[in-house]
């Protein structure tokens, strides 16, 4: 099998036409042709994924995030991420990603998460893709509903904006760095938004407009993307592997 034989398989399921505009969806390094050895499934690419794939004979690594969104303007392979290119390129390991086509596809991460958390009547806001808007099976007060969601994605700490305390039942989600889109939610009827990376003057527009938020972190709304990955290629006649060097970049005290 060939390496493009195995996008062209993913694609299937995340078409690039689903990408945002300003995303980098795709190849990031291309040896399309080369015969397929493995495949590492990964959150993030670090150096480190570079290294693990290679002692583990893959030569394609599929990653949820872009090595980079941005074109480089000068290449220092003595830093991030111009040192991951630069290994990759060396040893002819394709590196691919499925970014915001993940996200927004019908059967992608923020659908994933609504099953992981047990949501139903789960739908995407047309017009504010990729958010979805659920129901939780039984009203919960927002304290167990931030235990639960703690527990469910096995987060070990997370933040949160408190405005009412009403039960909460219906929930919007949107995985990764999605707290601006609290200010077109005000309008539909939620208890709580769900999502990461909330900034300063998004959670004080929550709190201000009965909005309960959760920030349940970049990372662990988005490290699923890896068993999305992995089921939609399980089935092919080749080894793969998920990374082991995925890990939050913050440490707490």
């Amino acid at each position: 099998m060939f390496i493009i034989e195995v996008i062209e398989a993913l694609e299937s399921y995340f078409p690039l036409s689903f990408q945002e505009s300003w995303d980098n969806s795709g190849f990031q390094v291309l040896f399309k042709h080369d015969i397929l050895s493995g495949i590492l499934l990964s959150l993030d690419i670090r150096k480190e994924t570079v290294e693990e794939a290679k002692e583990n004979n893959c030569n394609l690594i599929i990653s949820h995030h872009p090595l980079f969104l941005q074109a480089l303007k000068n290449f220092d392979y003595n830093f991030y991420p111009e040192n991951v290119l630069y290994n990759a390129t060396k040893d002819r390991i394709s590196i691919y990603a499925a970014h915001t086509n993940l996200d927004i596809a019908p059967l992608g991460l923020n659908n994933y998460l609504c099953k992981k958390l047990q949501l139903k009547n789960s739908f995407m806001l047309e017009n504010l893709k990729p958010v979805f808007i659920s129901e939780i099976e039984k009203e919960q007060t927002f304290s167990e509903f931030i235990d639960y969601v703690k527990k469910t994605l096995g987060i070990p700490i997370l933040k949160y904006v408190s405005s009412h305390n009403k039960p909460i039942k219906k929930v919007a989600i949107c995985s990764g760095s999605c707290a601006d889109y609290i200010y077109k939610l005000k309008s539909y009827d939620i208890d709580v938004f769900i999502t990461g990376d909330v900034k300063h003057h998004s959670a004080i527009f929550a709190q201000e407009n009965g909005i309960n938020m959760i920030d349940a972190t970049h990372f662990y709304t988005e490290i699923w993307s890896v068993d999305i990955l992995f089921e939609c290629l399980k089935n092919l006649n080749v080894k793969i592997l998920k990374s082991t060097n995925d890990r939050i970049p913050w440490d707490y005290i």
